[in-house]
Order: C-alpha cells, then structure tokens, then sequence
C-alpha cells in the first residue's frame, strides 16, 4: 500500500468513526453534546451511517468475535480511584499544529492531511447506560437545516435496576426495533381512508391531548388490529402514526424475527420484556405487521408446544391481571399505557381469543371512487387542471384497485413522461430539450391500462369477514 492510501484509509476510518459517534448521540437524545462535536469536527452532511450499521452493533460484534477467540469477554471499562464526570481534556499543540482542525467532509490533499483531527473539546458525558439499540438513520446537517426535534426524555433513563443481565440482554434486542427517526408520512398525504385515521388519532393522539377526558369507562382503546387486502395502507397508517407522535409516544415496530427465538423458553421471555420495557417508556405502541404469523389459531395438530406458551403468554400481557391493575392504579391517566397495533391481511387465521382482545378491528377496504380521485390529484397534481369528464373516466379505469395499485399507475405515468424527456435529451446534443412534455390524458391512460386489479376477491372476503366479526365504522 503506498504513502497515499495508508494516508486515505486512515481518514476515512476516522471520519467514519466520527459519524458513528454523532449517529449514537443522536439517537440517544443528547443532541447538544452532538452539536459540540459537529462544531467542533466540521461534520457535513454529504455522509451519513448506512442504514444497517450502528455503534452498539460493532460493539455486541466486536465482543462475539473476541469470545470466540479467546474465551472470555472483552474489557471495555475498568473501575479507576476517581469519582464524578470526566474531566475536560485540553490538548497542547505545538505551534505548528496549531491550525484549526480540517473539515471532515473535504478530502485530504497533500497540503493539509487529515492526520492532526484531533478532539480539543470536552470530553463525552458518562452515559453509557444499558440502551437501547438503535436503527442508524442519517445525520442532520450541522447548518442550513432545521434542528432536529426533542426525543423523548424518558429514552435516557436506565432501564430498571432489577432487570438481571440475562434480561437485559434480551432487552436490547428488544429495543431494536425502536423507531427514533422521523418516517415523514403525514395525515393529510393518506387518502381514502377517513375512517382508520379517525379511529388512530381516537386511540393514541386524542388521549395524549386531552387525558383529562378519558377516565373511567371512557378510556382510549388499548388494541386496535387493522385488516384489509394488500396494498389498501395498513402499514401506510403506522408509519404515519409513528411520525405524528416520534415527539411524545415510544414507537416499536416488532416482527416475527424479534420474538420468536429457537431457544426453549426464550420467546416467552422476549414478548414479556416488549411489554417491561414499552411500560418503562410509556406512553408507547407497539407494531405488528402480519399479526397472523405470531397469533394463528392454536387448535391445529400441528402446532408446536413452545408455540402454545409463547401465545398463551402473550395474551396475559395484552389482557391480564397486571394490566388491569396498571390501569387502576393509574386512574386511567396513561403512565403506563401501552397500544398494541396490528394489521393482517388474513383475520380468520387469528386465534379468537386474540381476536377478543382486539377493541376494535377495522377495515382498511378498497379506496372508492371519491378516494381514488383526492389520491390520483395528490399523486398527480397536474390532473386538477384537465376536465372532470377524463378524471372520471381515469377513476372508472381503476375500479377495484388498491390505492398502492393506483400509485403504481401513476409512477408509471410518471416514467413514461420520463422516457420522453430523456429521447429527447438523446436528439439534441446541446442538452435542451426541443419542447417541454407534460402529462397529457391518453398518456395517463396507457399507464391505467397496463396495471389489473389482484385483491379484488380478497376484498370481499375481508367485507363478509368484517360484517361478522368487525367493527363497523358510522360518521
């Protein structure tokens, strides 16, 4: 390796070093000491942590690979004579290293090499608790861009003294599947489904706002499972959930792959320790997508025994003594409060004593006409402008589709537009185009054209599944 790429290798793992460690501070809520640190090194936003790696991922990896070396775990810490904070740190420069400190987001050429970065500032606050762990997500621009908003403060609180190590273990494998990072999905962006977002906000955001109204008998639901054919928006409404309320509610997005482990007894333990520490952070919600997979019915042969307790432990969480004495105790104010999600596209596999449990099951259905019209206007906002007779007629061609059915009609459009434009960028060698395209209607057409309904059947089975078993919807 020459003189020049040791040189690179060594400024980009101090850099992605970097990186890491403003990502962890953002996600554990200490914004300011993050924004010391981009102050203080010149963070930009031209990178950001890739969406599979995390600062507490390397270190659980790092410990794995030295127990398989060497036998035993790694010391990381060691306990020393003094007590209280770190001290601040100055380091002494000689005069000619006195320069301040070169960005991180330019390159190294050879006049000004990375190798001086060095930190001068306060050192990091002792904070590594048991946390959490993390979805990396990007890093906020240090100017020019709005400052990022304030996390939960509870996020920062150790999690409870008596949790055993094994527990707290499972804890953090648990709290990956904390979403901390704005999805960017707002109510007014969903359309046709007035409905399920009445029943949402009536649920989580309405109590968060007024809790002094729901007491006694009035209290917000606790369960809500969302069914409906693929592609209505189910998962579409959680994340939309998750980013209206990142401010004032936990949010964690479970999966079959968190809580079902291979070890006896283990599954038992992880469903129980989501609830612990979803209480610990409350108010929270918790998301289950395909709710089938872990809730099918437990009459068959073929189900398995640790698949019983697991089920059978899950539903004394969502409906047991303890919760029922949270509530009391709590006077219905939400402290401990916890709302359990779902959504499935197959509600007759769900076992009926977790259907019991489910307040209300709505149906998210088929977008009618109206809501797919409002939903091609707000994919398309250039049809707002053509005469009402071709809307209609396009919102006649995609009868029966679901609304990520309509989207793909009009991405399609979309890049058929773009194919135009980009011929056109071929013909002219100049790089402007000869005439600007827009979207016209036989266009728009060809693209509806293209696209069938698939959910068709399977819409009218969620509806004869809903008049017997769910909840029906009045203005």
């Amino acid at each position: 390796m020459s003189f020049e790429q040791d040189r690179r290798s060594i400024y980009e793992r101090r850099r992605n070093i970097l990186y890491l460690v403003a990502n962890y501070l953002s996600s554990m809520g200490l914004h300011q000491t993050r924004q010391m640190l981009v102050d203080e090194t010149h963070l930009t936003a031209e990178y950001e942590v890739c969406d599979n790696i995390d600062l507490d991922t390397i270190y659980q990896d790092f410990c794995s690979y030295f127990l398989l070396k060497f036998g035993k775990q790694p010391r990381i810490v060691k306990r020393t004579e003094s007590v209280g904070l770190l001290p601040s740190v100055q380091r002494k420069l000689s005069g000619a290293r006195r320069k301040p400190p070169a960005p991180v987001g330019l390159k190294p050429d050879g006049k000004d090499p990375l190798l001086s970065l060095t930190s001068t500032g306060e050192e990091l606050q002792n904070m590594l608790r048991v946390t959490p762990g993390n979805q990396a997500h990007a890093t906020e621009p240090a100017e020019g861009h709005p400052a990022v908003p304030a996390a939960n403060p509870k996020l920062l609180v150790r999690l409870q003294d008596h949790f055993t190590s094994e527990w707290k273990d499972l804890a953090e494998e648990v709290c990956r599947d904390l979403i901390r990072k704005d999805l960017r999905q707002r109510w007014e962006n969903i359309k046709g489904l007035p409905g399920p977002i009445k029943v949402l906000k009536e649920s989580v955001i309405a109590p968060l706002e007024h809790p002094e109204l729901f007491v006694g008998l009035a209290q917000p639901w606790r369960c809500v499972l969302l069914h409906g054919a693929p592609g209505t928006g189910k998962t579409l409404l959680a994340r939309t959930l998750c980013s209206e309320t990142r401010e004032s509610v936990t949010f964690f997005s479970t999966t079959a792959s968190t809580l079902i482990s291979k070890w006896r007894g283990e599954s038992e333990k992880l469903i129980r320790i989501l609830y612990e520490v979803a209480k610990f952070y409350a108010p929270s919600i918790i998301f289950i997508d395909e709710f089938d997979s872990l809730a099918s019915r437990r009459d068959t042969i073929r189900e398995h025994e640790a698949s019983k307790r697991f089920k059978n432990e899950f539903l004394s969480l969502i409906d047991g003594l303890e919760s029922a004495a949270a509530n009391e105790a709590n006077g219905g104010e939400g402290r401990e409060r916890v709302f359990l999600l779902a959504s499935t596209n197959l509600p007759w596999e769900i076992d009926p004593a977790f259907l019991r449990r489910f307040e209300r099951k709505i149906l998210v259905d088929l977008p009618t006409a109206d809501g797919r019209k409002e939903l091609i206007e707000h994919l398309l906002p250039t049809v707002k402008s053509w005469p009402e007779q071709e809307i209609q007629q396009i919102v006649t061609l995609s009868e029966g589709w679901t609304g990520d059915e309509v989207r793909l009609a009009c991405k399609e459009a979309s890049m058929m537009l773009l194919r135009d434009k980009l011929n056109d960028r071929r013909r002219v060698s100049s790089g402007k185009l000869e005439r600007e395209e827009e979207l016209h209607f036989p266009m728009l057409c060809k693209a509806f054209e293209q696209q069938r309904p698939g959910c068709v059947e399977l819409a009218q089975k969620h509806r004869e599944w809903n008049q017997r078993y769910g909840t029906q919807l009045f203005d």
